[in-house]
């Protein structure tokens, strides 16, 4: 396979996506091939090892690649006609506009919200207090935080039982981390120790766990809001 040197300043990762997702579609690498070494794959990219990394993992994330601990990069045999779709495509790899993205994050979270109060499993609502623990351990650091945060806002939505909301969501993954690193240090700045930012999480789950839809879809409004305000 051949990669393009990249020459843009910014949003290096981003094509590095959109390199890899054209090989894909153009079938020049198919469910179950390994990707060259990282080292190589960076040099012929002409991006460093960490602008790779951070590609690769969204990659992992969304679906498309496994990823084998000493063993490579694969591309994953699982629906890739499903998750490699026109839509994931464009939102991943093409810049948004901030505010259309937290309207449609919004939009999407609060359905979710409710939906998953309504539908949660007695899993999904342990996994969720697992990426809350996980918040609460990480407030001294915002990368791990908003991983965590990040991870909690997906639990809820694929405790919503609707993959299709689930899928569109998927597709943001790149973008909404960013609102997230944005957001946290501002909002910090204004909420010592981030208490007043854990409490709202906990009040959404709290809803979820008492069934109680509505105020799930309100108290997640109100905190998404409060996160665009600060961002």
């Amino acid at each position: 396979m051949q990669f393009k040197k990249i020459t843009k300043p910014l949003r290096t990762s981003q094509e590095v996506l959109k390199q890899i997702n054209n090989l894909i579609i153009e079938e020049k690498l198919r469910p179950g091939d390994r990707l060259m070494g990282e080292r190589e794959m960076a040099g012929e990219l002409g991006v460093s090892r960490t602008t790779l990394r951070e590609a690769l993992r969204t990659m992992e994330f969304l679906g498309w690649v496994e990823i084998k601990p000493g063993g490579g990069t694969f591309i994953r045999n699982a629906q890739l006609n499903d998750v490699i779709s026109p839509l994931a495509l464009a939102l991943s790899v093409e810049p948004t506009r901030i505010d259309e993205l937290w309207e449609t994050r919004i939009t999407l979270e609060v359905e979710c919200a409710g939906l998953a109060a309504s539908r949660a499993s007695e899993e999904d609502l342990q996994i969720i207090s697992h990426a809350l623990r996980d918040m609460k351990s990480s407030l001294e650091d915002l990368d791990a935080y908003a991983k965590a945060d990040m991870r909690f806002h997906f639990l809820i939505t694929q405790a919503s039982q609707n993959s299709m909301m689930n899928r569109l969501l998927q597709t943001f993954v790149v973008h909404i981390l960013e609102l997230i690193k944005k957001a946290g240090p501002l909002r910090f700045s204004h909420d010592i120790g981030g208490l007043c930012t854990i409490q709202e999480h906990i009040s959404i789950y709290d809803a979820i766990v008492s069934h109680n839809a509505e105020q799930s879809k309100i108290l997640m409004r109100k905190h998404l809001e409060s996160s665009r305000s600060e961002g």
